[in-house]
């Protein structure tokens, strides 16, 4: 079932994913003027960026990047998934509800990754983590209220064929 507005509701459903892709390029900022690397960066290149993830280990023992595939690598391929399903399907309740499901999935994966947690390094300037965090709440509240929408047009309607219902049955039990 579609709502109105279904063409802001499709923007809506990509805004979120693109958004993602795009904070993790966004750089950590430390307090005392070094710069760290995007979490992108920190992840796909890590031989560039052993400056980095050494300073995060001081925060972190035993700090390895591999400890970042669940929380970026698996949430970057589901995101690409869900543009896709989000192209293909429009905004259906589908896509919402894989939409949610990809936020449930995005906030556990970070949530659970002790580098990523709120943390000193977080602290100092981990704003495309915090970012991140609240793009995969908004996907979440994106699909919360796509579904309640759904659900409320599905009650009207429902309400319109039982009232219509009625003055049929009123209208045999007239005649008769």
């Amino acid at each position: 079932m579609k709502l109105k507005g279904s063409k802001l509701w499709l923007f809506a459903f990509l805004a979120v994913p693109v958004l993602y892709f795009i904070a993790q390029f966004i750089p950590y900022y430390h307090s005392g003027g070094v710069i760290l690397p995007s979490l992108g960066s920190l992840f796909w290149f890590p031989e560039n960026n052993e400056v980095s993830i050494y300073f995060i280990s001081l925060f972190y023992h035993g700090f390895r990047v591999n400890d970042l595939v669940t929380a970026l690598l698996g949430t970057q391929f589901l995101a690409i998934l869900l543009i896709i399903m989000t192209l293909i399907l429009k905004s259906s309740g589908l896509v919402a509800l894989f939409t949610g499901c990809w936020g449930l999935f995005g906030l556990l994966a970070f949530l659970t990754t002790r580098s990523l947690t709120f943390s000193p390094v977080n602290v100092y300037g981990g704003i495309a983590g915090i970012l991140m965090l609240v793009l995969f709440l908004a996907a979440v509240a994106l699909s919360v209220i796509y579904l309640t929408a759904v659900y409320r047009n599905y009650r009207k309607n429902v309400s319109i064929v039982n009232a219509e219902q009625a003055e049929v049955e009123q209208t045999l039990a007239d005649q008769a």
